[in-house]
């Protein structure tokens, strides 16, 4: 094909032989977008972990506030670290018997 032709100069081999390079190169284009590592697939997958890590991220950080807030009322109120201290570490008063029946 000489490249000084134009469209019109082109005959019907030559127009349908640049035609169908044309539309083979677009989809190789479209694959390549669709299935690279840096492609839309990758940036949907990417894009679903960020969802699923924002989330973890919020409710670690809920956690972490109730958490703040127990070691704040623990430091605060006598009663409720005597409370904590019996329920989840078994404790007993000076002279007080704990009795457990199976």
């Amino acid at each position: 094909m000489d490249p000084a032709k134009t469209f019109k100069q082109l005959n019907n081999r030559e127009l349908r032989t640049l035609i169908l390079i044309g539309i083979l190169s677009l989809c190789c284009v479209i694959v390549w977008l669709f299935l690279s590592p840096k492609g839309i697939l990758a940036y949907y997958n990417l894009k679903k972990q960020l969802i699923v890590v924002s989330n973890e991220n919020e409710q670690l950080k809920q956690e972490n506030r109730q958490l703040q807030e127990k070691i704040e009322k623990i430091q605060k109120d006598p009663a409720f670290l005597e409370q904590v201290a019996r329920k989840e570490y078994d404790l007993l008063k000076k002279d007080e018997i704990l009795f457990k029946f199976k």
